[in-house]
């Protein structure tokens, strides 16, 4: 319960934590936003060009040690 109220409260104070591809690992992620109002954004990896809705968070060291 203690994870929740730390991930509502982050996203309350809009910490925006890289992506990263769940296939290679890579950072260098892009998105597509005119995929529809509805549904959700999809994330492109331009390095090996894997594409979904889901995509990898990075926390820093820091935000995992606390």
């Amino acid at each position: 319960m203690e994870n929740l109220k730390e991930t509502l409260a982050s996203l309350k104070r809009g910490k925006v934590r890289p992506k990263a591809c769940p296939r290679c690992g890579s950072v260098d992620v892009s998105v597509q936003t005119m995929t529809g109002y509805i549904s959700q954004p999809t994330y492109v990896c331009n390095s090996c060009g894997f594409q979904g809705n889901i995509f990898l968070e990075i926390e820093k060291e820091k935000e995992i040690e606390k």
